[in-house]
């Protein structure tokens, strides 16, 4: 545990820096890296009983957690004409791609440290002891149940964030928002689950790549 904060908590720190303007505002600023320590710290300590948290991949896992990453960006992408979502999407082809690659860093790391690391491992830490208590068991115990339960938890939560560009746009756009990222939560909150937070930061970052980077100029010469 003190290994992965080790790490994690300056990678993390890191993307809070460049989330924010320049010059950020310093009160502001030190609340949210006290903020982000915390759910480090909180994600490894909830998820280490349950083999939960930080595992550095082997380089064969890395390329499978990034080519499983930009493939979901290709299925997103697929599935956005359907909703008629691609028409904000085709705006950011303005946006100059070194920023994009920021952005996807920021996303990449702090909403996996937020959605993954904390919120799966929390709920698995929770349902692993309401299902010891029901049962009479002796130590809590993770199922397939419960790391479900988490995953879905994990996935509404994440589709609930992405829907504040999209209120404006009617119920149907905002039930296919929480679909597409429902489905690509479920698909890095199995990756954080198999293979630990650094694949799932990996993918995400692939994913939002693929999405935001190579999307708008594709929609555009479509």
């Amino acid at each position: 545990m003190k290994r992965g904060f080790a790490w994690l908590f300056p990678l993390a720190a890191i993307a809070v820096l460049l989330s924010f303007p320049w010059p950020p505002p310093l009160l502001t600023l030190l609340i949210a890296e006290v903020v982000i320590a915390l759910l480090v710290w909180a994600g490894l300590w909830f998820g280490a009983p349950h083999g939960l948290g930080s595992v550095i991949p082997s380089p064969i896992r890395v390329v499978y957690a990034f080519l499983i990453g930009a493939a979901s960006g290709a299925v997103v992408l697929a599935l956005l004409p359907l909703a008629g979502l691609q028409s904000r999407l085709i705006k950011e082809a303005s946006i100059p791609v070194w920023k994009w690659l920021v952005i996807a860093f920021d996303s990449a790391v702090l909403e996996e440290i937020i959605f993954r690391l904390f919120i799966v491992s929390l709920v698995v830490w929770s349902g692993a002891r309401v299902s010891r208590a029901l049962q009479g068991a002796p130590e809590a115990r993770t199922t397939p149940t419960i790391i479900w339960i988490a995953l879905i938890v994990s996935a509404l939560a994440f589709g609930a964030a992405h829907l504040s560009r999209w209120m404006d746009s009617g119920p149907i756009v905002i039930a296919a928002v929480m679909l597409v990222n429902g489905l690509i939560a479920i698909v890095l909150g199995r990756i954080y689950v198999k293979w630990g937070i650094e694949a799932a930061i990996v993918a995400h970052f692939a994913g939002d790549v693929v999405v935001h980077i190579i999307g708008p100029h594709f929609f555009t010469k479509g």
